[in-house]
């Protein structure tokens, strides 16, 4: 079913996906170490070195991400493009489609925000300020449709694993002929036009 170079396309987006998603579990729960969760801001009394090496994981991570998505998605493209899987015969495969390239464009600013904070982490300004604006803007962009891409990304595994709505050749033929002998024709006749007297 599947030709040697999508087996290899498909391997390359199975690893770079679990270093991606990997990464942004990561990121998200060391991410989650300068919020106050009670009230959904920034916490204050953290020591200095501490909250340095908070953002030295961030931007670890931030690094991971912008290395592997891109290497995912054209490996992805490249599937999509070569595979000869027979989209009537396995929809879970157009639903894994649709749920991974929907949330390209958000996938990309926020890489965009990304380089912009391990640029900023990197340059060792003398307080957070700006590292914490950026970082606030990312948890905040589009209200929170990042976090509905994650769980889109892990609904398509789950798509892929257990393959719903698959279907064999031999059951879309019997659907085909189910549908020609209970389906309404119309045969378009000319008597049936309606005529309008000239006045």
């Amino acid at each position: 079913m599947l030709n040697t170079k999508s087996k290899i396309a498909l391997t390359i987006v199975c690893i770079a996906g679990i270093f991606w998603l990997g990464a942004v579990n990561v990121r998200f729960f060391i991410g989650n170490q300068l919020l106050n969760f009670d009230e959904f801001n920034f916490r204050t009394s953290i020591p200095p070195d501490e909250e340095n090496q908070i953002f030295q994981s961030i931007a670890n991570c931030s690094l991971i991400i912008m290395a592997a998505y891109p290497i995912a998605l054209l490996a992805a493209i490249y599937f999509f493009k070569n595979c000869r899987i027979k989209l009537k015969e396995n929809p879970w495969l157009l639903m894994c489609g649709i749920l991974f390239f929907a949330f390209v464009p958000v996938e990309f600013y926020q890489s965009y925000l990304d380089l912009k904070f391990v640029l900023l982490f990197n340059e060792r300004p003398a307080n957070h300020d700006g590292l914490l604006k950026l970082f606030g803007e990312r948890i905040g962009f589009l209200k929170g449709v990042p976090w509905i891409a994650v769980l889109s990304y892990y609904t398509a595994i789950g798509f892929a694993i257990f393959q719903p709505l698959r279907k064999t050749r031999s059951e879309l033929e019997y659907e085909k002929t189910r549908a020609n002998e209970h389906s309404y024709k119309y045969i378009f006749h000319e008597d049936d036009d309606l005529i309008i007297d000239e006045k």
